[in-house]
């Protein structure tokens, strides 16, 4: 049986958009859903927080937590502090996800989740949150220029248009929150960058990088057509030993290695990751390479692939590029999530890389 409990924040209830679509995927994937609610908190945050720790002690109190194999805690602000300090006190092991949640959140040892913070977010320093989140081992998700309800402030302004881009970037946000909260609900998955000192060919021992091949994209007579080219497409620990060097290399340089990982540390494995070297080139110095992103044949189709690369794009637009390049694996498969993601070939092919992987199509996507 399995088990999920929405502890809201001071105003944010659970009909509120992240505790309210949270919530939602919850139940799809059959969780058994109970609705936090408090009633005349007051705003100072520690009178708040012993009223709501009350309530909550009151509506729980029946709940017997020995039958369930998956308790999830999703929670929302102060509710980070009730939902961590109740797991606690009450001696329950759970899985965690904890929207904004505040400093004092971090006294009751909080069990391992995923952590989103705005960058804006009044309630909540980022410094604090980045250390905190550090000290407790818990994948923080820091959401640039939000505030405590994870949303971009609105700008006043004598024309409706900027504040229609305000919203619709808020969808996409709560897009991308929701995505990584259901591949956290569903298969356990969280998302991290990586330290040079922890690549190794071990952080590589549960990643299966097989994949049967049948067709492929060909450019024949400048016009691409689909050819049978079958094999099977899999690494040696040679393979793995030229990557641990290669991503090594990128994170000493100033680039970015970024991993989905499933379970929780220490004994977490690590399931894909996205490589994006660091130095702007092309004509016009608008492009930043995309050198890598594998997911393991064991967790496909579960979205990683999608988030890795969503994240490869955020870093690089902060780096200043207009585009990613990828020479990409010419696979039907491969190609078609490309396709789905925005790339479109190249403008400007990268020599290096044509005479690197002469059968790679070299792509680019796009940075909005």
């Amino acid at each position: 049986m399995k088990i999920a409990i929405l502890f809201p924040g001071i105003g944010y209830h659970c009909d509120k958009p992240l505790l309210y679509y949270s919530g939602k995927l919850a139940s799809r994937y059959q969780y058994e859903l109970i609705k936090v609610s408090y009633t005349n908190l007051n705003r100072s945050i520690p009178e708040a927080f012993a009223d709501a720790y009350a309530q909550t002690e009151k509506l729980l109190e029946n709940i017997n937590w020995n039958q369930y194999e998956d308790i999830l805690m999703i929670s929302k602000s102060i509710g980070t502090a009730v939902a961590a300090a109740y797991a606690q006190r009450h001696d329950i092991r759970c899985r965690n996800i904890y929207y904004t949640p505040l400093a004092q959140t971090f006294d009751f040892a909080p069990q391992f989740g995923l952590v989103f913070h705005g960058t804006h977010d009044p309630w909540a320093k980022t410094a604090v949150i980045v250390e905190k989140c550090r000290e407790h081992h818990l994948p923080l998700y820091r959401i640039e220029k939000t505030n405590h309800s994870l949303e971009l402030q609105e700008e006043i302004t004598s024309t409706p248009q900027p504040v229609r881009n305000d919203i619709l970037q808020n969808i996409r946000i709560l897009e991308n929150v929701m995505d990584l909260t259901g591949q956290y609900i569903t298969s356990g998955i969280y998302y991290r960058t990586l330290s040079a000192d922890e690549i190794c060919l071990d952080l590589f021992r549960h990643f299966t990088r097989h994949q049967n091949v049948v067709k492929c994209w060909r450019k024949e007579n400048g016009k691409w057509v689909i050819r049978d080219d079958p094999f099977v497409d899999d690494w040696s620990e040679d393979d793995y030993q030229f990557l641990v060097k290669c991503l090594k290399n990128t994170v000493q340089t100033g680039g970015f290695v970024y991993a989905a990982f499933c379970g929780h540390r220490p004994d977490s494995m690590l399931k894909g990751f996205v490589s994006v070297e660091p130095d702007l080139f092309g004509g016009e110095q608008k492009y930043l390479d995309l050198s890598s992103i594998h997911v393991s044949e064991d967790l496909r189709g579960k979205g990683i692939g999608k988030s890795l690369f969503l994240a490869a794009k955020d870093w690089a637009g902060k780096k200043g590029a207009r585009k990613l390049y990828l020479s990409a694996h010419s696979a039907v498969e491969t190609q078609a999530f490309y396709r789905a993601m925005g790339c479109v070939e190249a403008q400007e092919y990268d020599q290096h890389h044509v005479e690197q992987e002469p059968y790679d199509c070299q792509l680019e996507c796009p940075l909005e």
